[in-house]
């Protein structure tokens, strides 16, 4: 591997690494834990939602794939994202994706924008 590419790794390496966590007041103060970058494989997944126009399905997509019980583990399935969709109340759901994000870090809305 060439040095840059073991850079750019370590990087990466380094930034999921670092697990950060917020409250979720209004779902009983459940603490919800995730990384703060996400793989171009999941990336890929809301970038197709969002290109196929479906930008609430790729918001719950995103809050899905970052969201960790404090073991790491996941703390939603793919298949949430239907009873998401329907059931709990989109304005929290965008704040905790919002709340997510890196600040230093493009988002995968700012990725569609551009």
């Amino acid at each position: 591997m060439s040095a840059i590419l073991t850079a750019a790794t370590d990087h990466f390496r380094d930034r999921m690494s670092r697990i950060q966590s917020l409250v979720v007041p209004e779902w009983d103060n459940t603490k919800i834990f995730y990384r703060p970058s996400m793989n171009f494989k999941d990336q890929g997944i809301v970038l197709k939602l969002h290109g196929d126009g479906l930008p609430a399905e790729a918001i719950v997509m995103t809050l899905i794939l970052k969201a960790m019980n404090e073991d790491g583990s996941s703390m939603f399935v793919k298949a949430d994202r239907f009873e998401m969709l329907r059931h709990v109340d989109p304005e929290v759901v965008s704040r905790i994706v919002s709340d997510m994000s890196d600040d230093d870090e493009p988002t995968v809305e700012d990725a569609v924008k551009n």
